[in-house]
């Protein structure tokens, strides 16, 4: 062997090396995306189709190459394999790169990728070793080719291996955080909300956070955190001794998740806002849904407070009934449109400046209430809020006042207006088969009023599990009429909504256009909208899902 052959392999060796890096980076943003979830991402990498293809067939090539002797046949060989990992390490910066939701370096995410760094880095020696060892060093680009395969192909893998080899640390680490998160909430003793459901969860806690101001400092676990390492964290960093209520969205990825979520924080009063088919996927069947959301109701219970429950939210009959028939082991506070609740809604009604709630509330009468909020469904939400609010103390005339000063949540319909004139309804981070039903009337009734187009920019909904093609189908039927343009965002994901559009439109179908990404439909909205129009953006698709990565 010549010279030219061992000068190759440093750089080769380096950039085998940069390449493990880059690509166990890139896939960390997919894992994180799915919770650490191994056995889901492991999923998510078949049915995306996310596993390397151009980095391997070049490592493939070289190392078939590389089984020649000859000094030419290792030179290609290496710089086939050397070309091979260039090209990997280019795809997997552009998707960390691209990624919408960029990747969290966090102390946890670090250790995973550190640790499947040195796997790697311990496979590609144990490997080179062995070919030193059996084969001698005539056949370099043999070995180098088959080291960038494997880290090719095996990168999800060292990744799923690292997270299980670090699960007893985790859990150590998770212990120490979550007594002192237990250690703090107990000497500050605040008044604890708990607010669980397939949807509305988020909307109900702002709106309710907004509404304890008035009776004193309130803390409410921000955006969509309602896991337990994002809940400890919070109580860690924000929550202050001048708090007097802590409201504490929870959300459910399993049977016993509320459970565990209550034990850190007890509830003295539980919020139901819906039992639905938000989230199907992981549950499977209405009754697990429904199990796991009573969680918090026996949490709650069990410190002898109440339970406020949305009647009008929960699909599963038997749990709905027991409720309506109080035949519950605690106290219900009921909210519904029938003759059984406690706060019977009579009538949402919606018009350009928010919704208007008229309502009958615990002791009789009628009230009015206006909020400015748009969605019909934030009625419902709006009513749960008031009455776990008044059953803490609030006067109904003061929450008819706080009411005024409510701002929407963020990429929750809210209604803004460009400076081209176009009317956007954000519901980028809302969709369920209820809020989106709320949404397409929101846009019908803003685009009657402006007298524009009403556009629809959707991906459609995710997590549904065996009712995606069902729920996507009604609410494809629901649209028509109410829609003048559709942008579907990868619309192969589900084209069950298109086939319901356009067959209850018939030959007044929409305008229909499908885009690969949920930039390139902005970008035709910026480049075609006018004056008057109104946009609805409904969801907006993580990583996973919308950009499934092309290695």
């Amino acid at each position: 062997m010549n010279g030219l052959i061992p000068a190759f392999l440093l750089p080769v060796g380096l950039l085998l090396c940069g390449f493990a890096g880059a690509r166990l980076a890139a896939l960390l943003l997919f894992f994180q995306q799915e919770e650490y979830d191994g056995p889901r991402f492991a999923r998510w990498l078949s049915e995306a189709g996310a596993r390397d293809r151009r980095t391997s067939l070049a490592a493939a090539i070289g190392a078939v190459v590389g089984f020649s002797p000859a000094d030419w046949a290792q030179a290609a060989g290496l710089t086939l394999v050397a070309l091979g990992l260039i090209e990997g390490i280019r795809r997997s910066l552009t998707v960390l790169a691209r990624a919408k939701k960029p990747l969290r370096l966090t102390a946890r995410a670090w250790r995973i990728l550190a640790l499947a760094f040195a796997l790697a880095v311990l496979v590609l020696v144990l490997l080179f070793l062995a070919a030193a060892r059996f084969a001698g060093i005539d056949h370099p680009a043999v070995a180098t080719g088959i080291g960038a395969l494997l880290v090719a192909q095996g990168a999800p893998f060292l990744l799923i291996a690292a997270n299980a080899l670090l699960a007893p640390v985790e859990r150590r680490i998770r212990r120490r955080y979550r007594a002192e998160a237990e250690a703090r909430l107990k000497e500050i003793d605040p008044c604890v909300i708990g607010i669980t459901g397939s949807f509305g969860k988020t909307s109900t806690k702002h709106i309710l956070g907004h509404l304890l101001e008035s009776l004193g400092p309130t803390l409410i676990t921000p955006g969509s955190v309602n896991t337990e390492m994002g809940i400890v964290r919070i109580i860690r960093e924000k929550l202050e001794p001048r708090h007097r209520h802590f409201v504490v969205e929870m959300g459910a990825y399993g049977p016993g998740s509320i459970a565990r979520l209550c034990a850190l924080t007890p509830p003295r009063i539980g919020v139901l806002t819906a039992v639905g088919e938000a989230h199907y996927e992981r549950f499977t069947s209405l009754e697990t849904v429904a199990r796991a959301k009573m969680e918090l109701a026996e949490a709650v219970w069990r410190q002898g407070g109440p339970l406020v429950a949305v009647l009008d939210g929960i699909a599963e009959p038997a749990l709905k009934s027991r409720l309506a028939a109080r035949a519950v082991p605690g106290r219900v506070i009921l909210v519904g449109s029938g003759e059984e609740a406690d706060w019977r809604v009579r009538e949402i009604a919606e018009d350009a400046d928010g919704i208007t709630l008229r309502f009958c509330p615990p002791g009789g009468g009628e009230t009015v209430w206006r909020a400015p909020l748009h969605g019909l469904h934030q009625g419902w939400n709006l009513i749960a809020a008031a009455a776990a609010a008044h059953e803490l103390g609030m006067p109904l005339a003061a929450i008819a006042g706080a009411l005024g000063s409510l701002t929407p949540v963020a990429h929750r319909l809210a209604v803004t207006r460009s400076a081209a004139g176009v009317t956007v309804i954000d519901d980028a981070y809302n969709s369920n088969p209820r809020g989106f039903r709320a949404a397409l009337a929101l846009l019908d009734e803003l685009g009657r009023r402006a007298g524009g187009r009403r556009i629809l920019l959707t991906p459609g909904m995710v997590e549904l599990g065996a009712r995606h093609d069902e729920a996507h189908r009604a609410l494809g039927e629901e649209a028509a009429g109410r829609v003048d343009i559709a942008l579907l965002v990868r619309p192969e994901r589900f084209p069950s909504f298109e086939e319901g559009l356009r067959a209850a439109a018939g030959a007044r179908a929409p305008e229909i256009l499908h885009f690969a990404r949920q930039a390139d439909a902005e970008a035709w909205l910026k480049a075609h909208g006018r004056p008057g129009d109104v946009v609805l953006v409904e969801n907006n698709l993580p990583d996973l899902y919308e950009a499934p990565p092309r290695f």
